[in-house]
């Protein structure tokens, strides 16, 4: 019994999860206990994995600083550096001060009552009684409020954490919450420790901050409480290896001395083993090391339904019937482009196969479309022309966002800012562009750059429709959070991710969230008020631009090839396909090359056909040369 007390500890955050945890724990053991006949705590505590008491491995404090948030109060504790890492001496201390507070006494009858009870000398009392002082006067006042409870007993309780000592084998299912979804007093709290790991991406303004705090429990429970040579095995999510807001987590370097290495990964995102939650679970082990870095490809088994059973797992079914309802792939993970970059899932030897498109394309760039933050106002329909000024009805979607902006409204305005939009992935498929719903966007800056939005502002100016039209909604388009965060003191209804490109005659779009990669080549549409104007993506379709259209039809067709589909599935998420062109290198169009040419040809003819099976079996066509110039790139 003594063994498994020292041996088997827990840690959890919610007081529900600690109490079953602690009930389970004492059924286990209890055997033991009665043949002990010993009174016995065990150590499963209410502590934070990633805001510890814990020693920082590099720190040297005299005084410890813990905070303790609760809806009513934030309890600062101060505990001098040598009290905090001795469990015995604190409990005797604070079971003092428990008392003292009950008594409502002062701080020097509580420093009295420490030295002759034993629990400081009278030098350390001294010494340490500015934190200590600091620390009594505030679960003194939560007393006198009627809040203090078992306010000593929590912060024992997050100490004994502190003082656990470090672990052969860390197992757990840390909670998957993302950064922005945590509260803000809490992020503050627990940031300076994310950059302590540098475990956030380089790119925060597109997704960089979105790091799933199941990532920073990883690294400060590796840190803390895992011997050398230990063993990390989490329950995750899966989108830690390819998600671009988990780049700093890949790196693997817990500090100057130690890094994780990546043993398997067991990817169950097919499957619902949580049936009431829609997740990407996987379960990771991490072995930690010295220096050593990382060997790749890391053993990684694809888990799927198998023929016949539905993706869902009872959550009663024991560990034979769950593997009878399952099929297992026995792939490897290998990061795309070396380093922290996301991990290429395929099947063994697949990747090396692939060398010839792996690096990046210098001559190709993905492009994000525009950042509007109020479509019921920016995206709007064209229901009339006027048929002698040339101004344009549109109507406003109020459907369109989570932002009130009252009624649908109609509005007369100049068309002169009025552009057709590529809202998403319904609008295309490959080689084929199928536009689902009419919308138009205001395109008034022409860059992101103060003189793009002086010149803007000249536009609007002689405008008075459309400008009366932003006036309408100026304090809707001044929250939008883009705007506050990027263009603050610009004009109010300028948008974002724009320039030159946006108003390339041709583009090849691929959709940021589909299940399936695919591309197309847009370029203009007819306008209500006549002539024709060039597609504007929205900001969930990305694309490269181009002024010569063969070029555009000839690398829509590469994009739509089998292989490149497969290299870029295998490494980006669904939801999270950006600028593929960083990991991926196709040959430069020429003008000259004969297959070239011939590929955008029937790229175009594709986009062209009358009927599916037309399209369907030019595609298949293109493949094949698309296959051939590939694997010669």
């Amino acid at each position: 019994m003594t063994l498994l007390l020292d041996t088997v500890w827990g840690f959890d955050l919610n007081p529900l999860a600690v109490q079953a945890s602690r009930v389970n724990f004492l059924i286990a053991i209890a055997d033991l206990i009665a043949a002990s006949k010993s009174e016995v705590e065990l150590p499963v505590l209410l502590a934070d994995a990633v805001y510890s008491p814990a020693r920082s491995p590099d720190a040297d404090e005299d005084v410890v600083e813990y905070r303790i948030g609760s809806t009513q109060s934030d309890l600062k504790v101060l505990i001098p550096a040598d009290l905090a890492f001795n469990r015995a001496r604190l409990d005797r201390v604070f079971a003092v001060m428990a008392d003292c507070v009950e008594a409502e006494d002062t701080y020097s009858k509580v420093e009295k009552a420490l030295v002759k009870k034993g629990a400081l000398t009278a030098s350390e009392a001294g010494n340490w009684k500015e934190p200590l002082a600091e620390t009594y006067e505030q679960v003194l006042n939560l007393h006198k409020k009627d809040w203090n409870g078992i306010w000593f007993r929590i912060v024992r309780n997050f100490f004994w954490s502190a003082v656990a000592g470090r672990f052969d084998v860390v197992v757990g299912n840390p909670p998957w919450v993302r950064w922005s979804s945590l509260p803000e007093h809490y992020r503050e709290k627990i940031k300076p420790t994310c950059q302590q790991y540098a475990i956030f991406s380089e790119t925060p303004f597109h997704g960089g901050n979105e790091l799933d705090i199941s990532g920073m429990i990883t690294y400060t429970v590796g840190d803390k409480w895992l011997k050398d040579g230990g063993t990390l095995v989490f329950v995750i999510t899966q989108t830690h290896f390819q998600s671009p807001s988990s780049q700093g987590f890949r790196s693997f370097k817990i500090n100057k001395e130690a890094n994780f290495l990546p043993v398997a990964v067991d990817d169950l995102k097919n499957l619902k083993p949580f049936p009431k939650v829609a997740n990407k679970t996987a379960i990771m082990r991490l072995e930690k090391v010295g220096k050593k870095k990382p060997k790749y490809p890391v053993s990684y088994r694809v888990w799927e339904k198998a023929d016949g059973y539905s993706a869902t797992i009872p959550e009663d079914a024991d560990k034979g019937t769950v593997l009878g309802r399952v099929s297992i792939l026995n792939w490897e993970a290998t990061p795309v482009d070396g380093g922290n970059s996301p991990w290429a899932i395929l099947p063994i030897g697949r990747f090396a196969a692939m060398s010839a498109i792996q690096g990046q394309s210098d001559w190709l760039a993905g492009r994000k479309g525009v950042t509007c933050d109020l479509n019921g106002v920016l995206l709007v329909n064209i229901l009339d022309v006027h048929p002698t000024d040339g101004l344009v009805q549109i109507r406003t979607r109020p459907e369109a966002g989570r932002t009130d902006i009252g009624p649908a409204r109609t509005y007369w305005v100049e068309p002169d800012l009025l552009y057709p939009l590529l809202k998403g992935a319904a609008d295309f498929s490959a080689c084929h562009v199928h536009v689902q719903d009419d919308l138009y966007v205001f395109v008034p800056n022409t860059g992101i750059n103060r003189a793009d939005y002086e010149a803007a502002e000249a536009v609007v100016d002689d405008l008075p429709k459309t400008k009366t039209y932003f006036r309408a909604y100026r304090k809707q388009l001044l929250a939008r959070s883009t705007y506050k965060q990027r263009q603050s003191g610009a004009p109010e209804y300028v948008i974002y991710n724009v320039g030159a490109y946006t108003f390339a005659p041709c583009k090849v779009v691929w959709a940021e969230l589909s299940k399936t990669f695919e591309a197309a080549v847009v370029t203009s549409a007819e306008m209500p008020n006549g002539g024709k104007r060039v597609f504007v993506p929205d900001h969930k379709i990305y694309f490269a631009d181009f002024t010569d259209e063969t070029e555009a039809h000839y690398v829509c067709a590469l994009l739509n090839s089998s292989l490149v589909r497969e290299y870029v599935q295998s490494h980006t998420i669904q939801i999270q396909v950006s600028n593929i062109f960083k990991h991926l290198s196709l040959p430069e169009f020429d003008s000259k090359n004969g297959d070239h040419k011939k590929l955008a040809k029937i790229c175009k003819d594709a986009h062209g056909a009358k009927t599916e099976e037309k399209r369907s079996n030019l595609l298949a066509a293109m493949d094949k040369i698309s296959e051939r110039l590939l694997r010669t790139n």
